[in-house]
């Protein structure tokens, strides 16, 4: 975990995002912000333990769970930039229509779509691993 927070930030929200971010986190509570990257991101996301798609996808299941739409959006992103599949994301979301119910994923499946939709727009779909770009006539692809 030696890693600092905002080179891990980056590697998740994309490092295009970590300014914006850090703006906007420093309007709303510039406390709040430090605590963000130095727990969240500079010890939590630097984890050894699981790799970072992995923990993407972890996080991708537990805010579609707690119904936020907003960062949701922004980890279905992150979860592409660790090289998960959009079928791999879409299974994820599956799993929380099982354990919270249908409206959830319903909810975080249109969630998905709008920010993968967004994903692709800002060209950063093309610079994937092999493996994680859609592949032509998939289901969801």
């Amino acid at each position: 975990m030696s890693e600092p927070g905002p080179q891990v930030m980056a590697r998740f929200v994309g490092a295009e995002n970590v300014e914006r971010g850090r703006d906007y986190l420093e309007q709303l509570d510039p406390e709040l912000h430090r605590y963000i990257v130095e727990f969240v991101y500079g010890e939590v996301y630097a984890g050894e333990t699981l790799d970072t798609k992995t923990r993407a996808l972890c996080t991708v299941a537990m805010l579609a769970t707690l119904g936020q739409q907003l960062q949701l959006g922004v980890y279905v992103q992150a979860a592409r930039r660790q090289g998960a599949s959009e079928q791999e994301i879409r299974e994820v979301l599956r799993q929380v229509a099982v354990y919270a119910g249908f409206p959830s994923a319903w909810n975080a499946l249109a969630t998905m779509n709008a920010a993968l939709e967004r994903f692709k727009d800002s060209s950063q779909e093309s610079q994937l691993p092999a493996e994680s770009q859609p592949v032509a006539g998939a289901v969801g692809g």
